[in-house]
């Protein structure tokens, strides 16, 4: 399996490209936060890649704020947790009492142009040679899911904002929750094996061996 992030939006989000192996064509594309569509487009066509659908690991502007763009360009699904999907269009309504006010100045307007087709993270599912899988983790957001992508033999894990390396997701802003934050730790403890990579959100790369040993907020769950 072969991963490039690419640093997207002014919050320096990680945008991923994941395809099988470098000879592979089809390309998913994970987290295309606000600011994206340039440089992810830009590597699609150097690379010669054909994307097939774009994943949220939550509705932040900063990690699905270009997905209408790319959707509307490849004409290719999005899927995000359907709790987070109202933020496709109103993204402010996240981001805490002055979010509007904040997009307005970003980008001239308080709402994003839909996403034409928008599916919830259920069941696994196979896209670009690779499984999808979901893991439900609200805390930072109520829809925030953590998303295994394998292959056999290989697996990682992208974990959004839920989990950092060496810290977690803030837990103020709509819709967060410090209790849930915890619960959703504390699953992902016990359900994911110890070294299988974890691509956060933002930060470097990280395994749940890792923020078991030296992650404050993992010990005594």
């Amino acid at each position: 399996m072969l991963v490039q992030p690419i640093t997207v939006s002014p919050w320096q989000s990680n945008c991923y490209l994941v395809r099988v192996s470098e000879e592979a064509s089809e390309v998913l594309i994970v987290d295309p936060g606000i600011t994206a569509a340039g440089p992810v487009a830009a590597a699609i066509e150097e690379l010669g890649l054909e994307p097939v659908a774009l994943l949220g690991t939550h509705g932040h502007v900063d990690h699905v704020g270009d997905a209408h763009l790319l959707a509307a360009r490849f004409g290719i699904p999005l899927y995000l947790a359907d709790a987070d999907q109202a933020w496709l269009t109103r993204p402010g309504e996240g981001l805490g009492p002055r979010g509007n006010e904040m997009m307005a100045q970003m980008t001239g307007s308080d709402q994003l142009p839909a996403v034409e087709d928008v599916r919830d993270l259920g069941e696994p599912f196979e896209a670009a040679g690779l499984t999808v899988t979901a893991f439900a983790a609200p805390g930072h957001t109520p829809g925030s899911t953590l998303l295994t992508v394998s292959e056999p033999g290989v697996e990682v894990v992208f974990t959004g904002d839920v989990l950092f390396n060496g810290t977690i997701g803030r837990t103020d802003l709509p819709g967060g929750s410090m209790e849930q934050m915890r619960e959703s730790l504390a699953r992902i403890a016990a359900s994911f094996p110890t070294e299988v990579p974890l691509l956060p959100g933002h930060g470097e790369p990280t395994t749940l061996a890792a923020e078991l040993s030296a992650n404050p907020y993992l010990q005594n769950l």
